[in-house]
Parts: structure tokens; C-alpha cells; sequence
């Protein structure tokens, strides 16, 4: 049976879960660059970007080209990871969505069709991804889940026809490659047919590790994204980028909240 004739599994459970922030913006990368979204940013990742392992202590030296922009959402020896986090229930989380969405003020705005969930690693907290995508689908809006692909989205999140910005981490990160390539997880991603992959790029070494990966698991739609959480070093790195994008057929994209408001949360 194809994905798309699956039902929609609705999760009764309304376990709370970790949310960093709420917020209304454009989408400042990839396919739907500069639409205007609601976004929902939870806490929590698997992986540590910058890192080989967890930071022991906010001195703790990074090791990587490839830092986390994030990294308020996941790094404790840092952050601290309570200010301003908030355990919501997934249907309060919808609903704050909603009063977010300025045409629920104001009913003569264009709607809003758009919702992006991110982190932190989102498909940790999967019973409450799956009933926002449930919630979305019902409301007639699009859901982007933004994810490093190392856990597997499984059938029903692909029947909620959401859509998956696939970001594999590269040796940049300085995560180890067993923690940030999860073959299954990539394979299941690429069969939905609803993945676009993203790859965070800095040097060139990264360009050639992107065609690496894939040639290895023949993924379809590449998107690179400039490393760099300044307006000039976005600009940088899209240069780098940009002929080499060109050869080989993959999609160039920008990182439009940080051009308009550097590396400010919530935008």
C-alpha cells in the first residue's frame, strides 16, 4: 500500500512536551524561502554540532567549522535550557499556534498555510509532531519538519503529508559519523518522497562530502545552506557555494532571518 493511501494515525496521548519558543516569521530557507510561517522550536537533540560530544562546561572548546545555531535548545553546560521553556500538551501547543497567526486577530490578512516544526532534533518528541501534522492537515495548512535524519520518521508521519528538510550533518559538525548517519533513517526519509536534503556548507570539503553522501544513498533533492549566523559570512559561504551548486544540479539557498536580523532568536 503507498504511504499516501495510509490513514492518519491520531495520537490520544497528550503527554506535555519541551518547547523552546513560539513564534511568527518568514521561513528563512529552502524551498518556501521568505513565506510566512508559524514556527514551533522544541527542546532537546541527539546530536551535539560543534562538538564530538555533550560540552562539560560552558568553556568547553568547540570542534567543529560547523556550529550550531542553536544551541539554547540542547546544550546545558552552556544554556540554560529552563529560561523561557514551557512543557505544553500537543493540542496547547496548536493553539497557541493559532492565536499567533495574526489573521485570527485580523480575518482580512492572507492566511497563514504554513507551519514549520524545528529544534533542537523535533522527531524526539513524535507523538506531538504527529498530532500538530494531524491538526494541520484538518486546518487545510502545510507542515515542514525540520530534522538531522537519524531517526526514522515511520509510515504515519509520512501518511500526514508533512514535509521533511532532511539535514544531514557532515564531518564539519565534528559529530562522529555513526551518530549523525543513520542509513535506515536516511533510506525511509528518501522512499517517502517528501524529503528535501539540506547541507550546511563552509569549505569545500563539505561540497565533496555532500556528493559522497549522494552518490551513497541516491538522494534526490539537495538544497546547500550557507554556515554562518552574520549577514557576511551567509554571503561568504553562498559564494563558496555557488558554482560548484551549479555543476551538480543541487539548489542554492540563502538564510533570509539572518540577513534581515543576524542571529536573533524567535526570527
Amino acid at each position: 500500500m503507498s504511504a499516501d493511501l495510509l490513514p492518519i494515525a491520531i495520537p490520544t496521548g497528550q503527554r506535555p512536551a519541551p518547547i523552546a519558543e513560539l513564534f511568527y516569521s518568514f521561513q528563512g530557507e529552502g524551498v518556501n524561502l521568505g513565506r510566512r510561517a508559524l514556527f514551533v522550536r522544541f527542546l532537546g537533540c541527539n546530536l551535539t554540532c560543534g562538538y564530538t560530544d555533550a560540552p562539560t562546561s560552558r568553556h568547553s572548546p568547540a570542534q567543529g567549522s560547523m556550529l550550531c545555531d542553536t544551541e539554547y535548545t540542547w546544550n546545558s553546560a552552556k544554556h540554560d535550557l529552563s529560561a523561557g521553556a514551557r512543557h505544553l500538551t500537543p493540542q496547547a501547543i496548536w493553539d497557541e499556534l493559532i492565536q499567533l497567526d495574526p489573521t485570527t486577530a485580523d480575518p482580512t490578512l492572507p492566511p497563514i498555510d504554513l507551519i514549520v516544526i524545528t529544534g533542537g532534533e523535533p522527531l524526539l518528541h513524535k507523538d506531538a509532531v504527529l498530532h500538530l501534522a494531524h491538526q494541520a492537515r484538518l486546518a487545510d495548512r502545510h507542515v515542514e519538519i525540520e530534522t538531522n535524519a537519524t531517526i526514522k520518521p515511520g509510515p504515519d508521519l509520512v501518511a500526514a503529508g508533512v514535509a521533511f528538510n532532511a539535514g544531514l550533518k557532515l564531518a564539519s559538525s565534528a559529530v562522529p559519523r555513526k551518530k549523525r548517519i543513520k542509513p535506515d533513517a536516511i533510506r525511509q526519509l528518501e522512499a517517502s518522497g517528501r524529503a528535501r536534503w539540506k547541507f550546511v556548507v563552509s569549505t569545500v570539503d563539505d561540497l565533496a562530502e555532500v556528493a559522497t553522501l549522494q552518490a551513497e544513498f541516491g538522494l534526490t533533492e539537495i538544497w546547500l545552506s550557507p554556515e554562518g549566523t552574520t549577514p557576511e559570512r551567509v554571503m561568504e559561504h553562498m559564494r563558496m557555494a555557488a558554482a560548484p551548486a551549479l555543476q551538480h544540479g543541487w539548489n542554492l539557498t540563502t538564510r533570509e532571518h539572518v540577513l534581515i536580523w543576524g542571529g536573533q532568536r524567535a526570527r
